[in-house]
């Protein structure tokens, strides 16, 4: 099984944001700043979860060993 602990990290960071944002009395210019970091680490994360499918021979990944 894959290390997910920067997985987890970014998880955090985003609720953690997505919370900051939204109890604070931020300006729109401010919020649309936040959503649009948000949404660059999501493509990220997903970039990474797509990459981990990939390679898991626990899931018939490339690595698997499984003839294609």
């Amino acid at each position: 099984m894959q290390d997910m602990f920067f997985e987890t990290l970014t998880v955090q960071r985003m609720a953690m944001m997505s919370r900051l944002v939204a109890v604070s009395d931020c300006d729109q210019e401010d919020k649309s700043l936040a959503l649009a970091w948000l949404a660059e680490m999501n493509a990220e994360l997903l970039k990474s979860l797509l990459e981990a499918e990939k390679k898991s021979p626990q899931d018939g990944g490339n690595n698997s060993g499984l003839l294609q």
